[in-house]
């Protein structure tokens, strides 16, 4: 079955990996096969030369997709461990996967052993709706108009990336419109989702990450190390 692992974005001058190391680990892989999707940058070469460079002193293949080698999407995910989506636009990121039916491929590994990891808005596209800020703009050193953008679906969960951000406060609220379980991702930490089990992995110390359970909203940090369980499974 299936693991996510949803980063909540890399630090402006991070070169931290020891989240994508973790990774790694968890494939149980001597040389493990990296899918890059780099769909939702507006500069894909760009996207794939960093995430190169952040892999660089791990041993793991990486494979690029790019919009030439769209179509086989499902061969390359079919010989892949692990599909990394990275960072940039969710709305753009997931318009890209309905209109090549590349989400209908991705449901058809769900119960395979694969591992779907993504950062920021590469995250948000595995769960129902979650946090942009395509359209947000900063006035007077705060950040405005954030919305929430419907995603994927594959986890029945909300999740807010770069949740360090104070104006990201209204998150709090934004979900009690929904009724599921959320997640505030600081920048530099992960969440883990195995079925109903989760839990965090960092490259911050300093940095958290936070559940909100559906029942209730209330706030409660996630440690690292640590294995929770709920009663049912955040898959779809």
């Amino acid at each position: 079955m299936v693991r996510f692992i949803l980063i909540g974005g890399k630090g402006k001058d991070s070169n931290l990996n020891h989240i994508e190391d973790s990774m790694l680990k968890m494939t149980n892989k001597k040389k493990p096969i990296i899918l890059y999707c780099p769909y939702a940058s507006r500069d894909m070469d760009k996207s794939c030369i960093k995430f190169h460079n952040l892999m660089n002193n791990l041993d793991c293949e990486i494979i690029d997709l790019n919009m030439e080698n769209i179509n086989e999407f499902d061969s390359l995910l079919n010989k892949a461990d692990i599909l990394y989506v990275g960072g940039g636009v969710s709305d753009d990121l997931v318009r890209i996967f309905k209109d090549y039916h590349l989400d209908m491929v991705l449901i058809k590994y769900l119960d395979s052993n694969k591992i779907y990891a993504g950062s920021s808005a590469g995250a948000m596209l595995y769960t129902k709706i979650s946090m942009g800020d395509k359209d947000m703009f900063t006035d007077n050193y705060h950040n405005y108009n954030y919305k929430m953008v419907e995603c994927l679906g594959l986890l029945n969960i909300s999740i807010c990336p770069h949740y360090q951000n104070d104006d990201l406060i209204i998150y709090n609220d934004e979900i009690k419109k929904y009724s599921f379980d959320s997640f505030g991702i600081e920048e530099d930490t992960a969440v883990i989702i195995d079925n109903n089990k989760y839990g965090c992995i960092k490259d911050d110390r300093k940095r958290s990450v936070y559940y909100f359970a559906s029942n209730n909203y209330l706030m409660v940090p996630i440690y690292e190390g640590e294995i929770y369980e709920k009663d049912s499974s955040f898959r779809s």
